[in-house]
């Protein structure tokens, strides 16, 4: 296994059909009627409203909690052949893709690509990291069923983890200082 680089070997495959999923679902996103961007847009702004009245440092701890935790369950529930990981990009394009529509048709393309930028650049790659992660060993899971694979699920497990901590986690760790940023600039 490559232990070296952003992007370990044994998952890359995964993230480019991970990547192709959230690119097909944030265009489905950008198409949705109306009404369905509407009512993302509220359900984001109540979302936002809950964290709007918090100190800086609390505000940054929940959102880091909040995205760690998710992004967990989104490697782990992936031993259940791969479902829930693949669901959760799929429906993070898609709710992505709304908001930038949504935001578009305010403030203007580029405008909405600025706001929707800090997302893109730390959030959805751990987020595609992780869930990568649980499609491999989703994959991992049915080949061992089938006779094919005969690594443990632990060592397996363990590997995915290790890789999360050294990727991902930091990843989150600057995604949730930007969008404290964010946050405590919204008027």
């Amino acid at each position: 296994m490559n232990h070296g680089g952003m992007v370990d070997r044994t998952i890359r495959p995964y993230i480019l059909v991970l990547t192709l999923i959230f690119a097909a679902s944030f265009l489905a996103g950008t198409i949705a009627p109306s009404s369905i961007r509407r009512q993302m847009a509220e359900m984001f702004q109540a979302v936002v409203g809950n964290y709007r009245g918090l100190a800086g440092g609390t505000l940054f701890f929940n959102i880091l909690v909040s995205n760690v935790m998710a992004s967990i369950f989104v490697l782990v529930s992936g031993v259940i052949v791969g479902i829930i990981p693949t669901f959760a990009i799929g429906s993070n394009g898609f709710g992505l893709g709304l908001l930038y529509r949504q935001a578009a048709e305010v403030s203007g393309y580029s405008k909405a690509a600025l706001k929707i930028l800090p997302y893109g650049v730390f959030e959805i790659p751990a987020l595609l990291i992780a869930a990568s992660y649980g499609l491999w060993l989703g994959v991992l899971v049915v080949r061992r069923m089938r006779g094919k694979e005969s690594t443990s699920l632990g060592s397996n497990m363990g590997h995915a983890f290790r890789r999360y901590f050294a990727v991902v986690f930091p990843l989150l760790v600057v995604a949730a200082a930007i969008e404290t940023a964010l946050i405590l600039r919204l008027p």
